[in-house]
């Protein structure tokens, strides 16, 4: 690895899986026919994001996924449900547009923690905020149709349960890419690096 490459913008995040994923990526294409001056997301890459990194050098991911992974290797596999739509901030001025957990998960959230913790002993910021669980569908833009997401946040959405085994690091360059997979505990087999397909 040459160690005059720049730094990595990336992100740790537990993917959504089957069969929630592909019924979440019909539900941001309704949304997409819907409402007009948004920014979806790519639905082959939905995720719960765990901590950003702004700049992750390359010569320090080995020691954030030994970080990590080790964190990781701790949990097992838990259940997800998603449904609910919002956005940070609330109205027009918002930022975000979001699908929420049916029921906030406390091993998530758990999880949440250990790896920021993680992150933080590798000698990286983390985000002193509360962890808020949620998976990002869209970044609305100047031309944002308030109308149209309002009327879609009258609709009640929920999905089917989805088993969270693992936790990604995506790099963010031109969409989103798989550097590393990191599974949970015994039943998830050894660490996948690398560049990957995603999820």
């Amino acid at each position: 690895m040459l160690s005059g490459s720049p730094p990595l913008r990336a992100f740790l995040a537990v993917p959504v899986g089957p069969p929630a994923s592909g019924l979440l990526a019909a539900h941001v294409e309704r949304l997409r026919q819907g409402v007009a001056g948004v920014r979806w997301v790519d639905t082959a890459t939905t995720h719960v994001t765990l901590h950003f990194f702004a700049e992750l050098p390359r010569d320090r991911m080995d020691g954030v996924l030994e970080a990590v992974g080790a964190a990781a290797a701790r949990e097992q596999p838990f259940t997800l449900r998603l449904g609910g739509l919002g956005s940070f901030p609330g109205g027009a001025r918002a930022r975000v547009l979001w699908i929420g957990l049916v029921e906030e998960s406390a091993t998530l959230a758990g999880l949440a923690s250990a790896v920021r913790a993680a992150v933080a002993r590798c000698g990286f910021e983390v985000d002193p905020r509360a962890f808020r669980s949620h998976v990002t569908l869209g970044r609305p833009t100047p031309h944002f149709d308030l109308g149209g997401w309002r009327s879609e946040l009258a609709v009640p959405v929920e999905l089917p349960a989805s088993t969270a085994d693992q936790v990604v690091l995506y790099e963010s360059h031109n969409g989103y890419h798989v550097r590393a997979r990191l599974p949970f505990g015994v039943a998830a087999g050894s660490r996948g690096t690398g560049a990957a397909d995603a999820p």
